[in-house]
C-alpha cells in the first residue's frame, strides 16, 4: 500500500507543478504592472530589507547596511518556463537594480538559480557564480572574485575534457580553499550570495532522475524510495545559504508576502509543498545592524 501512497504523492505534485507554470504564465503581466507602480514607492527595497526575514537579515552584515540602501528593485523571473505546458517552474532568475552608488559599477546583479534533482533523490537550486565589478571597496574581501575565477577555471578545464578533480590541482583552487577557510562564516558579506553554487549537479543527471522517478511514479519500475538526503556542499562553496536566500527573494516577489507593508516570507514558516516558496508572513524582529531606509 505504501508504494501506491508514493505514486499518488508524486503525481499530485506533478499538478501542482503544472499550477504553478500556468500561473507563472498568467501573472507575468501584472509583475510588470506591480514593479511600475512600486517604482514609485520612495525606499521601498529598503523598507523590505529592513522588514527581512532571518534567512535574509541574519546574513547582513553591518557593512552592506550602505550598499542595500541603494537597491530599487528587485524581479523575480521563471525564465525556463517556455509555455504553461513546458518548462521547469523552479528554476529562478533574480535582478536586482541598483542606482549609481560608490561600491560597484553594475546597474543590474542577475543571477540564475536552476532546479536539479540528484541521482539519489535530492532535489533544490543549483547556480554559478556571478561576479560584482567594484569600484574601491569589495565588501566580500576578494571571496567572490576568487569564487568568479575557479568557475571560469573549471569550465576552462572541462572544455578540454579534464574533470572537477583535475581543478583541485590549479592555483584558482588552493588560494579559495585558503580564503574560505580563513574566512568566519559569520561574516561574510550578503554580496557574497552571487558566488553560491550549490551542489554539483548536471543538467543531465537531474534530466536522468527526474525520468526515473516519473517513471516510479507511473508504476512502470518497480518501487523503490529514493535517498533524499542532502549530499555535502563543495568545499569551494563560499555562501552555503544562497537557496535560502533565493526562495526568501522570491517568495516576496511572487507569494503571498505583504510587500507593501514592506514585508517578506520567511522560508521556515513556509508550507513544504512542491515549489517551496510559499509561506506566512512574519513579525517584525528587531535587527543588530542599523537601519537601511531612512
Amino acid at each position: 500500500m505504501y508504494d501506491i501512497l508514493a505514486r499518488i504523492e508524486e503525481q499530485l505534485a506533478d499538478i501542482e507543478l503544472e499550477s504553478l507554470r500556468r500561473t507563472s504564465i498568467a501573472t507575468r503581466s501584472k509583475f510588470l504592472e506591480r514593479a511600475v507602480a512600486i517604482e514609485a514607492i520612495p525606499d521601498f527595497w529598503s523598507t523590505v530589507i529592513d522588514e527581512a526575514p532571518p534567512e535574509i537579515d541574519q546574513r547582513i552584515q553591518p557593512r552592506d547596511v550602505a550598499a542595500l540602501s541603494c537597491l530599487i528593485g528587485v524581479d523575480v523571473e521563471r525564465f525556463e518556463v517556455q509555455d504553461a505546458d513546458h518548462g521547469e517552474p523552479r528554476s529562478v532568475k533574480l535582478r536586482f537594480t541598483f542606482k549609481p552608488n560608490e561600491w560597484f559599477v553594475d546597474e543590474n546583479l542577475e543571477k540564475k538559480f536552476y532546479w536539479r534533482m540528484s541521482r539519489h533523490g535530492w532535489s533544490g537550486l543549483v547556480s554559478g557564480p556571478v561576479g560584482i565589478q567594484w569600484k574601491d571597496i569589495d565588501l566580500t574581501e576578494g571571496l567572490l572574485d576568487m569564487a568568479v575565477k575557479l568557475w571560469k577555471k573549471e569550465e576552462e578545464l572541462y572544455g578540454s575534457g579534464q574533470t572537477r578533480d583535475d581543478a583541485k590541482s590549479t592555483e584558482e583552487f588552493k588560494t579559495l580553499i585558503e580564503k574560505i577557510e580563513r574566512t568566519p562564516q559569520d561574516a561574510i558579506s550578503i554580496f557574497a550570495f552571487f558566488g553560491f553554487r550549490g551542489h554539483d549537479i548536471s543538467a543531465r543527471e537531474s534530466e536522468e532522475a527526474t525520468s526515473r522517478k516519473r517513471r516510479l511514479a507511473e508504476g512502470a519500475d518497480q518501487w523503490k524510495e529514493m535517498d533524499k538526503e542532502s549530499p555535502p556542499l563543495p568545499d569551494t562553496e563560499i555562501y552555503p545559504h544562497g537557496e535560502e536566500v533565493a526562495i526568501a527573494f522570491s517568495a516576496a516577489k511572487e507569494r503571498d508576502a505583504e510587500v507593501s507593508d514592506g514585508e517578506l516570507v520567511s522560508d521556515s514558516e513556509s508550507s513544504e509543498d512542491s515549489d517551496g516558496l510559499q509561506g506566512e508572513n512574519y513579525e517584525k524582529r528587531l535587527s543588530k545592524k542599523p537601519k537601511i531606509s531612512g
